[in-house]
């Protein structure tokens, strides 16, 4: 499992796990799910085949970068 810090690039009241279903369809779990004050973390689970890794990763990347 990754956890990530994705500040730098959302607002603390933005629901990540939404925006990354709903704009790069991939499902994470939201920071907040695990521990609390992790609003802008995400848990991003690596324990998937390299090619399913790769395009979910490619997907968020699109999926922020077009912010």
């Amino acid at each position: 499992l990754a956890w990530v810090d994705l500040n730098a690039y959302f607002s603390p009241d933005e629901d990540l796990s939404m925006f990354f279903a709903n704009q790069a369809g991939v499902l994470l779990e939201g920071g907040n799910m695990f521990v609390q004050n992790s609003d802008g973390f995400i848990r991003l689970n690596l324990a998937c085949p390299k090619s399913v890794l790769e395009e979910g990763l490619r997907r968020i990347c699109e999926a922020v970068n077009a912010r």
